[in-house]
């Protein structure tokens, strides 16, 4: 899941004088984001590229940062990211290779 960061802030509009004194009712405050995906989500996704170079198999990533993606996830029953889904078996959360070779072979 990526989650947007505040990069910077800055205003947007101009000040609007009335009377001598300066008004700031038509400025408003802008954020710049960047998304990133947490550190989870990264370990998993090293975990799982390694083990499908390994054993051969292709995998999808959703990303639930988009519309698309959150509607996708929640489709499958997905509350919490990282979740690896094989099947009617899942693992939330970073797994051990161990874990995920298991949920590979059914068990």
């Amino acid at each position: 899941m990526n989650k947007e960061v505040i990069t910077s802030t800055a205003l947007e509009g101009r000040p609007l004088t009335a009377g001598g004194e300066v008004h700031y009712c038509s400025v408003k405050e802008i954020s710049k984001t960047e998304k990133v995906v947490s550190e989870e989500d990264k370990a998993v996704l090293k975990l799982i590229k390694e083990l499908a170079a390994e054993k051969n198999f292709r995998f999808r990533v959703i990303d639930v940062a988009s519309l698309n993606g959150k509607l996708r996830a929640r489709l499958r029953g997905v509350k919490a990211t990282p979740t690896i889904i094989v099947g009617n078996g899942r693992l939330t959360g970073v797994p051990q290779k161990e874990e995920v070779e298991a949920l590979l072979r059914g068990n």
